[in-house]
């Protein structure tokens, strides 16, 4: 599979330095853009996969990994689209080596983006054969601002984590070319399993094998030319030895989720074939102008045909591949249909959108596989427009400086988008300045104003966006939450029982009508509300603290004593349920007389 133009010859000796020397300096200069993040604390799903998820504090749960839902701490009863085992499993074990020290678990979160890079620098070597290439793709691809989420926010390592086992997979994939074929794809089959169990989206790696075999096959010169049948069954056979595993894992995540996937949004197939071109084009402009990044985008579904949000992003896509045909040649024309084929099939989970809710069309994490495709692009044109003698560690000297530029600036800008995740105030503030109309960054900046106590200027935000979309249960929540700091207990009952109706799956809904309705003496009915909250998420421990003080407050020690029991063996470092607990058994003891006789009959 190999191109090697002749100007890219070099003595075996010089080349070996040239190698170790630069993929040297890409992996150092790519560890030290992001070693601030270090400094980072846990934020947004960071709360909830780690601070407050009991199942990564205790090896007893690993089992539950592999037989439930990603989120299953927060929803048991709501069907997932996420089934990540291996996720979970790299969460235990940072907990276990860090426990909430957030330093050790920003590190490998930068190391496993640093042995991504690593792996693209391999793989682009073995694909292309073309040294120059090879580490100029990994450097475009190591330091590009796109990866913010995946490298300066925990949660999204899933990324990363995925990426490394699906990268592997390909290379031996490549290995097995050469020699051993059978063992190779063996070895090649077992890490894409373990890929799929990272994340669903390495789903696509037959496809990608059968897209490269194909590419590898073509040959402008006619007589070297392979028959269309030839190729089509040369490119099938390697795709067919992963399929055994997808069909596994397939029928593993049907059982496990109920399901292959489960539609979050109600909308046509026309408007996401409408919506689509829009989606495209919002990567393409954070690729090639990667500033004003954030978690949080203003990207919604188009429902009728229009000018600027169809007919615009459609023509630019359009006008991008026929730029990209034209230059085949002169970049070379396996090595341009391995950079279209590394961008667009990793993308393809990503616009499976129904899955997810309006306003979650777009992540700039969803781009981090494909964006390997768009950095051998990149790196291929500065190949082709830079090529001189080579003057520089065996490389040509105007390469080797557009590149120390492009580190430049790809660095800063890194550093510069990473910095928004440093706390959740500055992300959410950030992300609704870039999308002051998405509701998650809204409500989760509503959320951070509250903790601040500056209440009013979340009434204000909630409020506002409340008239416009009174539907939105986070936004109603969110109003029920604040009214009860306030003590307006009336307006709180009012919002937490409307934010139920609107979803009645969340146990936070419930939880916040237990503590309203506590305050407003109905003991009762908060007893109530609570135990429907504990229904819906028994793996909570602050929901089982909760109840467990409503129940001893109407008397009942025994069923507080198993609340607190359970807050316990969730999270047994949290002293309230223990406290509340000595005074469960001091009221459950039996008195003694004067007599040292017990007073119970």
């Amino acid at each position: 599979m190999q191109e090697t133009p002749s100007r890219a010859k070099e003595r075996p000796r010089d080349q070996a330095l040239s190698e170790r020397y630069f993929l040297g300096v890409v992996l150092f200069v790519t560890f030290i853009t992001y070693l601030g993040t270090l400094q980072f604390a846990f934020v947004y799903d960071d709360l909830h996969q780690i601070v407050f998820n009991p199942f990564i504090k205790a090896w007893r749960y690993v089992p539950q990994y592999f037989v439930s839902s990603v989120w299953k701490q927060m929803s048991p009863l709501l069907v997932g689209n996420y089934y990540r085992p291996l996720f979970l499993l790299w969460l235990r074990v940072n907990y276990a080596a860090f426990g909430l020290n957030e330093v050790g678990w920003h590190l490998t979160a930068v190391l496993l983006h640093v042995a991504v890079t690593f792996l693209v620098y391999c793989v682009i070597k073995k694909l292309t054969g073309r040294l120059t290439v090879a580490w100029l793709t990994a450097l475009i691809f190591g330091l590009h601002p796109i990866h913010h989420e995946v490298v300066a926010w925990v949660s999204g390592a899933t990324e990363s984590l995925f990426a490394i086992m699906f990268l592997a997979a390909f290379l031996a994939y490549l290995h097995s070319l050469e020699s051993s074929r059978t063992i190779w794809l063996t070895v090649s089959a077992v890490l894409y399993g373990l890929a799929l169990l990272c994340k669903e989206t390495a789903i696509v790696l037959p496809a990608l094998v059968f897209a490269c075999d194909w590419i590898a096959a073509s040959s402008p010169d006619p007589v070297n030319r392979v028959g269309t049948v030839q190729r089509f069954r040369r490119a099938l056979l390697p795709s067919a030895f992963y399929l055994p595993v997808a069909a596994a894992y397939l029928i593993e995540r049907t059982r496990v989720l109920s399901g292959l996937g489960h539609a979050l949004t109600d909308v046509p197939v026309s408007a996401w074939l409408l919506t689509l071109p829009s989606i495209l084009v919002v990567y393409l402009k954070h690729w090639l102008f990667p500033v004003r990044l954030t978690g949080f985008y203003d990207l919604f579904y188009q429902s009728h045909l229009s000018l600027s949000g169809v007919v615009l992003p459609a023509l630019v896509l359009v006008a991008i591949a026929i730029a990209v045909w034209m230059l085949q040649k002169r970049l070379g024309i396996q090595a341009t249909g391995y950079a279209a084929a590394w961008i667009v099939i990793p993308l393809l989970p990503a616009l499976d959108t129904f899955v997810f809710g309006n306003g979650e069309l777009v992540h700039d994490r969803y781009f981090y596989v494909p964006s390997i495709g768009a950095s051998l692009l990149v790196a291929l044109i500065i190949e082709w427009a830079l090529a001189g003698q080579p003057i520089v560690f065996g490389q040509p000297g105007r390469i080797v400086g557009a590149a120390l530029a492009l580190s430049i600036v790809l660095g800063l800008c890194a550093v510069r988008e990473a910095s928004y995740w440093r706390n959740d105030f500055i992300l959410f503030t950030h992300g609704n300045q870039i999308a002051p109309h998405n509701s998650a960054a809204l409500n989760n900046l509503a959320a951070e104003l509250m903790i601040r106590k500056e209440n009013q200027v979340a009434q204000r935000l909630l409020e506002t966006a409340y008239r416009k979309d009174p539907e939105d249960g986070r936004l109603v929540f969110n109003l029920g939450r604040l009214t009860y700091a306030q003590k307006q207990y009336s307006e709180s009952e009012k919002y937490a029982r409307e934010t139920i109706r609107l979803d009645p799956y969340p146990a936070d809904s419930y939880i916040l009508l237990g503590q309203v309705l506590l305050q407003r003496g109905k003991i009762q009915e908060a007893s109530q509300a609570l135990r429907d909250g504990v229904k819906l998420n028994p793996y909570d421990p602050n929901l089982h603290t909760i109840y467990g003080i409503v129940l001893k407050m109407s008397g009942d020690c025994a069923g507080a004593t198993s609340q607190f029991n359970e807050a316990i063996a969730l999270n047994p470092t949290d002293a309230i349920p223990h406290l509340q607990l000595l005074g469960c058994r001091a009221a459950l003891a039996p008195t003694k007389n004067l007599s040292g006789q017990s007073s119970q009959p």
